[in-house]
């Protein structure tokens, strides 16, 4: 655990020293990004040294060996094949990151380059970024030094798999390796024998590790930290071990956390919270540990939610009981199986006196977080409270198996095992099937775009097609409007300028003036434009190869 609290604890120094040297120095120049990285070490290396060792793991049952052999199978094929060459084209391995690996594609090259800070958004431009943007940012960083980013994108997700699998052995062992890697709906077993009947309009419940870690690049950090800290509070404060990650490391891996997830630093806010109330012995430690931790976990919350003081965004709280029903049993009980209830169980059964005083601490709290998602929407889309209800599960599941399970006979720990997680270890086994391999963007489309850009100054907006793989977005330049999927699941007010963008690339009699407004700087004419808007009047609509056109004041 020391090596991973070092590297993570090196992580978020990096990121944290990174944005206000930005900000003084106008983005990452070539003294900020090596103080930033260069601090970032420094803090590593430290905590390497101050750090106390840690206590052996001990034996490892067969059943474990096989669990993190499972897990690190499929680490490797998920994130050496997260993007890669094959022929022309730049191609990743899971349908569900084609949208979210081009954004942040989009954000690593943009930040490294962006020339005032807090930047503004990429996908929206004129607005703040609003975003948890601490792994894009870390990448941007290794971009600056020569890292070029697919290969940072690939080996920041091996290294951050292997530390989420060490967390997840510290957490659960086998247990939590099986509820993180074979999540699914029990329906998955059944669903897809029906006639007219699609799986997927009904299973919300999916893989997290194919739906959440190797889309959602915050938890590459997130969920080995949170873990990390998770483990270190239970073994201080149930255990006979002493503090193994001190203070100042705490507070500093929860004061960069929301720079990495909001949801985790949620989770993990009430997580003390509920160890506060429920754990006596715990109250003083962990009240010191909010007094240094929350202030900057407030201010990282603000910068990724409000964008340094700009206009806030679309309000994404609200309502939405029973958060993705249908509104009928069915549909609880082929997302959920026999998980659900037994949780309800569970957590009941902690009521008495005689039950674990750990399990109470731990899983109530991860149960009032699963509940408020099931009435309350965290974010613009109710499917995003997964990155809540993730945590919760991860949580509770360890405990649930040992209070309900561990003990009984082989017969029935094995029929456990299969309606807990069997649907999972097919919708992973098909996840990472090695046929897979879907196109992101042509290399050639890319080099031909870039060439075009290449005297383009890094703050100019360029209007363009909003697509989630433009070429001119993958390559970090900020646009009028992007993918209406990341606009509208971000919470963003998009839509005026939505239209002012149609009517610019339509070629309405006024389009230079409404151009001017948008602040566009360049048009950029290619496929995905002509496509997009084919009975355009602009004088260049026609033109067959991709093209550029400054938008100046004397441009009549």
């Amino acid at each position: 655990m020391r090596i991973a609290v070092s590297i993570l604890g090196g992580v978020a120094a990096s990121v944290l020293m990174a944005i206000p040297c930005a900000l003084i120095g106008h983005g990452l120049d070539q003294g900020t990004f090596w103080i930033a990285l260069l601090g970032g070490l420094a803090v590593a290396v430290s905590l390497l040294g101050f750090l106390p060792l840690e206590k052996p793991w001990g034996a490892i049952r067969p059943v474990g060996w096989i669990m993190i052999l499972i897990y690190s199978c499929a680490s490797a094929r998920a994130f050496l094949w997260l993007i890669y060459p094959a022929g022309d084209e730049w191609k990743i391995l899971s349908p569900n990151n084609l949208g979210d690996l081009a954004l942040h594609l989009s954000f690593i090259r943009w930040l490294a380059v962006a020339p005032c800070w807090w930047p503004s958004s990429p996908i929206l431009a004129g607005d703040p970024l609003r975003y948890p943007l601490g792994s894009d940012l870390f990448n941007a960083l290794l971009l600056r030094i020569g890292v070029p980013v697919e290969m940072g994108l690939v080996w920041l997700g091996v290294i951050g798999a292997t530390l989420t699998g060490i967390a997840l052995w510290r957490w659960g062992k086998s247990v939590a390796l099986a509820a993180f890697l074979f999540n699914d709906g029990i329906g998955r077993l059944f669903l897809a024998k029906k006639e007219g009947v699609d799986p997927e309009e009904i299973l919300q419940w999916k893989n997290f590790f194919l739906t959440l870690f190797v889309t959602q690049r915050g938890f590459l950090f997130a969920l080995p930290a949170g873990l990390l800290l998770l483990s270190a509070w239970r073994e201080e404060f149930f255990g006979t071990a002493k503090r193994n990650i001190p203070l100042p490391v705490q507070a500093l891996l929860l004061g960069a956390m929301p720079l990495f997830s909001i949801h985790a630093a949620l989770f993990l806010g009430v997580a003390m919270t509920g160890l506060w109330l429920l754990v006596n012995g715990a109250r003083r430690v962990l009240a010191r540990l909010a007094l240094f931790a929350w202030p900057p976990m407030a201010l990282c919350g603000w910068l990724v939610t409000s964008g340094a003081g700009g206009p806030s965004a679309v309000h994404a709280l609200g309502l939405a009981p029973g958060w993705m029903s249908d509104g009928t049993v069915g549909f609880w009980f082929w997302n959920f199986g026999i998980s659900l209830p037994l949780a309800v169980v569970f957590c009941a059964l902690l009521m008495r006196r005689d039950s674990s005083p750990e399990a109470r601490a731990f899983v109530w709290p991860a149960a009032v977080i699963f509940a408020a998602c099931l009435v309350i929407r965290f974010a613009p889309w109710p499917w995003d409270n997964t990155k809540l209800m993730l945590w919760s599960w991860l949580v509770i599941a360890p405990f649930l198996w040992q209070g309900l399970f561990a003990e009984r006979s082989l017969l029935l720990r094995v029929i456990a095992v299969i309606l807990l997680f069997g649907s999972g270890v097919l919708t992973l086994a098909a996840g990472l099937d090695g046929r897979h391999g879907y196109d992101l963007v042509k290399r050639s489309d890319l080099d031909r775009v870039r060439m075009l850009l290449k005297d383009v100054p890094p703050g100019a907006v360029i209007a363009c097609a909003p697509e989630y793989n433009q070429p001119v977005l993958m390559l970090g330049h900020p646009v009028v409007c992007g993918y209406e999927g990341h606009l509208w699941s971000h919470g963003l007010d998009y839509k005026a300028r939505w239209d002012a963008l149609n009517a610019v690339m339509n070629g309405v009699p006024d389009w230079r003036e409404k151009a001017r407004m948008l602040g566009v700087s360049y048009i950029f004419w290619g496929d995905p434009e002509k496509t997009r808007w084919p009975d355009s009047k602009l004088p260049w609509a026609r033109d067959p190869a991709p093209s550029l056109h400054a938008v100046g004041l004397g441009d009549r």
